[in-house]
């Protein structure tokens, strides 16, 4: 039992089998296209959201201060973090871009 086991880990290990794709600039900036919504979205909800909580905790009879933090926060990092993926996915498609004008990089295909 514990051989077959072994020998399954081998076979899984043997990434020669697995089939990889090449990277495409077109699929990068789709990628990027939708992080960046998703991003925009999150910031979108997350910034409001975190004023009204700092509004209604200053008034009279207010929340807790720690609130705003606690709700608000996660939205805008997350939001922050898929802009900067965004980012990095759009100077990625450039490199491959780059790269394919002047045929130096095996992998930057212009197509799948």
């Amino acid at each position: 039992m514990r051989a077959a086991r072994a020998h399954a880990w081998r076979d899984f290990r043997n990434h020669a089998d697995m089939q990889t794709q090449r990277l495409n600039a077109n699929d990068l900036r789709a990628e990027a296209r939708l992080l960046t919504l998703a991003g925009l979205i999150l910031l979108g909800l997350g910034f409001p959201l975190t004023l009204y909580l700092v509004a209604v905790s200053l008034g009279p009879n207010g929340l807790s201060p720690i609130l705003p933090i606690t709700i608000g926060a996660p939205p805008i990092v997350l939001g922050y973090i898929a802009c900067h993926f965004a980012s990095l996915r759009m100077v990625k498609a450039k490199a491959l871009e780059e790269a394919r004008r002047q045929r130096k990089f095996g992998l930057a295909s212009a197509g799948k």
